[in-house]
């Protein structure tokens, strides 16, 4: 009895390690949402970023950068990365996201404080994990989505809803993992050789306050899926600065 006994606690302890390190294969970027007002406005975000997941202590720390330019009265362009990586004893791993998207905007209300958008773009990334015994494992990350808004915006506060409807393809680039030494981690990246499609709705929510044309910026985006199934981060908190480039006042006609 007492070597059984034995026995089982060996196993706990041995599960317990091999379990301490989780490695995920793909984590949301943040929904940029500029709630532009007219032609000729920019944006220039620049945060420090982490992914986090229920029930894990693990994080990858990080930065994001968003940008966006109103090209015309009611139309606007974006583009955006997000690098993240973290280093345990156990392994490491790090991702770089970047995303390209085009939509359209339309300030509300008589005093045209609120601002209804939609974006719709492609993303394109890699994650690279490393495990405890220097086997490594790179997948990509193809991404389709569509981003509506709504949002409230001032002098000096800012708010904003984002509902981002996402189809990531996650994809095989290569592995050295084995069977024997990480079995859930071969058999989720040997099944991306064909390449794998989750639809994901990843909300988010915005709050920017300051000056005029310097706020600070807080945004968390959580993406939607079952935590227990597949082998991804649920969300992403990013705190920066946002810069607002204003187009000049018109001169008063005489």
């Amino acid at each position: 009895m007492k070597t059984h006994t034995t026995r089982l606690i060996i196993v706990s302890v041995m599960a317990v390690l091999n379990s301490s390190c989780v490695h995920y294969y793909y984590a949301p970027s943040t929904n940029n949402v500029p709630l532009f007002k007219e032609k000729n406005e920019g944006r220039i975000q620049a945060s420090s970023a982490s992914t986090a997941t229920q029930g894990n202590e693990n994080t990858a720390n990080g930065f994001e950068l968003q940008t966006a330019y109103a090209i015309g009265n009611h139309t606007a362009l974006q583009l955006n990365m997000l690098h993240v990586s973290d280093d345990e004893d156990e392994g490491s791993g790090s991702g770089t996201y970047l995303e390209a998207a085009g939509g359209y905007f339309k300030a509300l209300g008589a005093h045209r404080h609120w601002v209804f958008e939609t974006y719709g773009g492609f993303g394109y990334g890699g994650v690279k994990n490393v495990f405890s015994n220097e086997t490594t494992a790179k997948t990509s990350i193809k991404k389709l989505f569509l981003q509506p808004s709504i949002g409230f915006t001032s002098k000096y506060f800012d708010a904003a809803f984002s509902s981002k409807f996402s189809l990531a393809n996650l994809g095989y680039v290569n592995s050295n993992l084995s069977k024997d030494n990480d079995p859930d981690d071969y058999d989720y990246v040997e099944s991306l050789r064909g390449g794998k499609s989750y639809f994901l709705w990843e909300p988010g929510l915005m709050l920017r306050g300051g000056f005029p044309n310097v706020k600070l910026s807080v945004q968390v985006t959580y993406s939607i899926f079952d935590v227990n199934k597949y082998p991804f981060s649920e969300g992403t908190v990013a705190i920066g600065l946002i810069v607002n480039l204003n187009p000049k006042p018109k001169p008063a006609t005489k």
